[in-house]
């Protein structure tokens, strides 16, 4: 598949899977929305989580509502946004690290590696990985920079990734600190922090539209410089 050809189908599927994720967050709210109607005119039912043992009569399981939809919801959905992005951007490099290899032509190589390689797509695919292995752990700025370096784009732009660096943080202390702001937070999130230390990371409703939006464009805006440059 030629590499424009690659880049599309990769932005379609990107793009696929953050409007999923965003129509599961919406469908979830009418769900729960129909739910408190149904007990708004009387009916009654009993939850029986048969898993943790739990069990909470139709009152009991409209009082959660708020803070499910706030909360877990929000969180998990907005997760996903950061994650599916995440994901966009090291597929994106691993396509075009592939079809340029000799931009990591200064890269050293273990010989067993040569020796033992089917054919040079082998080879080259081991050494891609390896590079992009060793940048996936740093912050967005790092990713950003890469890529800038490596495919000279000119996007996103500082400012979308100063917001998007600001969102990876608040995703990182929901995946890894409980919800709970802290130093580290504070230094990945830059000038945009918008908790302090020990506060816990609210996703509010605005603010997960604001980023699904950002991410959405931020991936069409890359790839759409990307295709008009190989084409």
């Amino acid at each position: 598949m030629a590499l424009a050809d690659a880049i599309q189908t990769l932005c379609e599927q990107v793009l696929t899977d953050l409007r999923e994720a965003h129509d599961y967050y919406e469908a979830t709210k009418i769900a729960w929305s129909t739910v408190e109607g149904a007990v708004e005119k009387g009916e009654h039912f009993t939850f029986h989580n048969a898993v943790t043992g739990s069990v909470y009569s139709e009152t009991e399981i409209v009082s959660k509502v708020n803070g499910y939809v706030s909360r877990q919801l929000a969180e998990a959905t907005f997760v996903s946004f950061l994650s599916i992005f995440e994901n966009f951007i090291f597929e994106f490099l691993r396509l075009w690290l592939t079809a340029y290899p000799q931009i990591l032509s200064s890269k050293k190589l273990d010989y067993k590696i040569v020796l033992e390689a089917a054919d040079i797509e082998a080879i080259t695919l081991h050494v891609v990985n390896k590079e992009l292995n060793e940048i996936l752990y740093e912050r967005p700025a790092g990713w950003f920079a890469y890529l800038e370096e490596k495919a000279k784009l000119g996007y996103p732009t500082s400012d979308e990734i100063e917001r998007i660096s600001e969102a990876k943080a608040c995703r990182d202390a929901l995946a890894h600190n409980r919800g709970v702001a802290s130093k580290t937070y504070l230094s990945k999130a830059g000038k945009l922090a918008q908790f302090v230390d020990g506060e816990r990371v609210e996703i509010i409703e605005p603010y997960h539209r604001a980023i699904w939006d950002l991410l959405c464009q931020v991936v069409a805006k890359i790839s759409n410089a990307a295709i008009a440059k190989v084409s």
